[in-house]
Parts: C-alpha cells; sequence; structure tokens
C-alpha cells in the first residue's frame, strides 16, 4: 500500500460531547442489567418451570473478539435431559440478529428452547459484562435455577500481565 495515498479521517470532540456520551452510554447499559433482571430472568424461568425443567447450564466462552454459546444443558432434578421437537418456545415478536444481513430484523416465529436459552445468555453477558469477548476473555457458566428463583454465573475473567525479570 502506498504510505502517500493514505488519507486520514480526524473526528474532534469537545470533552462535553464525551462525557455525554458516557453518560448516555452508562445510561444503556444500566437499563439493559435491569430490563434484563425485571423482563429476561423470570420469562426464562417461567419457561423452563412450564417445561417442567429444575434447572438449565449454558456454558461459553470468548476472545479475540470472538465468542459463543459452547454448550446447553437441561436437567429434571439431577438428571439430564434430551430435549424433543416438542421444547418449542413461542415468545410473540421480538428482534433478532441476522448474519446474513448484518442487521436486526423482527420475527414472530416461535423458537427451540436450546435456541432461546442462547439468545437469554448472550443477553445477560451483554447486560452484565459487555466486552467478555475482546482480547483475553472471559469463560464461565450460567445455572439458570427454578427453585431458587435465581440465575448463578461462574466465570473466569482472562487477563494479560506483562512483567519483566532480572536475575
Amino acid at each position: 500500500m502506498d504510505k502517500d495515498n493514505i488519507k486520514t479521517i480526524t473526528v474532534e470532540t469537545t470533552p462535553e460531547e464525551e462525557k455525554k456520551w458516557h453518560e448516555e452510554y452508562y445510561e444503556r447499559k444500566d437499563r439493559q442489567k435491569k430490563d434484563f433482571e425485571a423482563l429476561i430472568k423470570p420469562e426464562a424461568l417461567r419457561v423452563l418451570k412450564d417445561f417442567g425443567i429444575t434447572k438449565a447450564y449454558v456454558h461459553y466462552s470468548g476472545c479475540g473478539d470472538d465468542g459463543s454459546i459452547n454448550e446447553v444443558e437441561f436437567y429434571v432434578g439431577k438428571n439430564v435431559i434430551t430435549l424433543n421437537d416438542s421444547h418449542i418456545v413461542d415468545r410473540g415478536e421480538r428482534r433478532y440478529w441476522c448474519y446474513t444481513d448484518h442487521k436486526y430484523k423482527t420475527t414472530t416465529e416461535p423458537m427451540h428452547l436450546k435456541d432461546y436459552f442462547e439468545d437469554v445468555a448472550y443477553d445477560f453477558l451483554e447486560a452484565f459484562h459487555g466486552g467478555w469477548e475482546i482480547n483475553e476473555g472471559q469463560h464461565g457458566g450460567m445455572y439458570f435455577k427454578v427453585a431458587e428463583n435465581e440465575i448463578q454465573h461462574d466465570y473466569v475473567e482472562i487477563v494479560e500481565n506483562e512483567r519483566e525479570e532480572n536475575i
């Protein structure tokens, strides 16, 4: 690439604009957390209860700007159950990210329980652990416990440390 033909764009912001951006960002993050706790968590636990499932476990991992749900398991008591075609969740109208068009779309299509819990897990991570997939990343698991009406999240944040040693 010819370095003489590289063009740069400089965007200057005032301290007031930067402050406003940060305030709006943290307001959005707070709203995501509140919405998750008030809407998504109760719905997810109700869905499990309606299917007679006592616990769901979601394992995830992320690093290097990429992350994924690795496993979703459902339990009745201490026994892992196998889902079938009847484990369908009808959420009504919902938004989803279309990977082929690279934009949000709306659908009313019902979804399989496993897919539903993958979405719930991504919503949880976005609300409470934004950036879990960036740099060294984070991995962990979420237990959705119906009887306790809670989500237990066990995770490891991976942090790079640089050190120098003279011996």
